[in-house]
């Protein structure tokens, strides 16, 4: 049984000084690339037990574990606010999402609530289908992919299906949100648009083969769909047609990283490719390529910083993709993206997780981590920083959200289910 942790350690966990008795990257190498340390933490994993998974939702950082845990931090702070088992072991962790005070997770069987402050078990809902895809909300709905061909809207509020329609192949797309219209791709390389409250179809896209990588939505620029055809799309809002269509050496398997200018796509055959965002004047759509890279962490002053696929964080010139520095980060093998945030983010199975700035950016003080882990209602009004005290982890059956279910997921039906634009689905 996993072990509970006391306020005391948490509170030591919390402070990033606390346990700062060395640097998990020395402090020289860092400011020769032009970075400082902002915060540093070791989680307290068990024998045996690693990091396997990260997302930055909104400003906090969710860590999961090989075997189904989730440490939430607060991603400005390093401050740990809690940690609670989410899914099952070998299961990864998807990306959560954020509605108003919680957070959701969905797991292969359910849909599980946590409140998003101090972690504490809200609600859990069962799933009648296999899913496929980490959830989005808009506030009202929250939207998942299924194996079984379905995109799923399901009320914030009661966990019910609000609507499902059929698609022509399993979802395993994260789907995106721009204004009335949610965006969702599948395995028969068809992307959708259709309207959030009645699934009234707004236009159907369509990529030569599956599309498993989650959709990135840019404003000013359109719907990126990373397709295994070879080729990243950027799609119009309005009709769905191809804007551009970039080329790559092999099929894509994740979602580009996206900022105004590039948008930075792993390939396994070519590595981390810069691709010009500009839908007019861009005589070359592949800028340059970085064969070692493997994520984009940051961009700032016009250098991206990358991790690259031997646990290095490179600054590349954004214009020429010349190298301007080399840092080594052993064991930090887990990119955090936060594109337009100036800030690195990294972690490691062994549970070190590492934040750094640009040299000059104001530094991390006692009194951030102090707002952090106070009481909202004990944080004074003019702090900016606003959260909740970490509560202790629950075990066993003290968890409401506890189940004994076990075995692969099912399937099911529903009364609800419609095609797009109303028509009747063919079962």
């Amino acid at each position: 049984m996993r072990h509970l942790l006391c306020i005391p350690m948490l509170f030591l966990l919390a402070n990033p000084v606390a346990l700062a008795e060395s640097d998990f990257i020395p402090d020289q190498p860092l400011r020769d690339a032009g970075l400082a340390k902002f915060w540093q933490l070791q989680l307290p994993l068990d024998p045996g037990q690693e990091l396997r998974d990260a997302h930055l939702v909104d400003d906090q950082l969710y860590l999961g574990t090989q075997d189904g845990f989730v440490f939430a931090l607060h991603a400005s702070t390093g401050v740990l606010r809690w940690l609670r088992p989410v899914t099952r072991p070998a299961y990864h962790i998807r990306r959560p999402c954020h509605a108003g005070e919680n957070t959701y997770f969905v797991t292969p069987t359910d849909i599980v609530v946590y409140d998003r402050r101090s972690g504490k078990p809200l609600d859990r809902r069962a799933l009648r289908f296999p899913s496929g895809s980490s959830p989005l909300c808009d506030g009202e709905r929250l939207f998942i992919g299924g194996l079984d061909r379905r995109l799923y809207a399901f009320d914030i509020d009661t966990l019910y299906v609000a609507w499902k329609v059929v698609t022509n192949g399993p979802i395993a797309s994260r789907p995106a949100l721009r204004g009335d219209h949610v965006f969702a791709a599948n395995n028969g390389g068809s992307i959708y648009a259709c309207t959030r409250d009645k699934k009234v179809l707004h236009w159907k896209g369509q990529t030569f083969d599956s599309v498993t990588a989650d959709l990135v939505v840019h404003e000013k620029h359109g719907v990126y769909v990373a397709s295994r055809d070879l080729s990243l799309y950027l799609l119009d809002f309005d009709f769905g047609r191809i804007r551009w269509r970039a080329r790559f050496s092999g099929p894509l398997y994740e979602a580009p990283i996206v900022t105004d200018e590039l948008a930075y796509q792993y390939c396994p055959d070519d590595g981390l490719v810069a691709v010009e965002t500009a839908v007019i004047g861009a005589e070359e759509r592949l800028r340059w390529k970085l064969p070692r890279g493997r994520t984009a962490l940051t961009v700032h002053d016009g250098l991206a910083y990358i991790l690259t696929k031997d646990a290095t964080i490179v600054a590349v010139d954004t214009k020429t993709g010349e190298v301007m520095s080399t840092l080594s980060a052993p064991g930090f093998t887990i990119a955090i993206p936060a594109p337009m945030s100036s800030t690195i983010l990294v972690a490691a199975e062994d549970g070190r997780v590492f934040c750094a700035r640009p040299v000059g950016a104001p530094p991390l003080l006692e009194t951030d981590v102090l707002a952090a882990l106070r009481p909202p209602a004990e944080t004074p009004a003019e702090t900016p920083v606003v959260e909740a005290e970490t509560e202790k982890a629950a075990s066993g059956p003290e968890d409401i959200l506890s189940t004994k279910r076990r075995g692969i997921p099912i399937g099911g039906k529903s009364k609800v289910t419609r095609s797009f634009k109303g028509e009747e689905e063919s079962e």
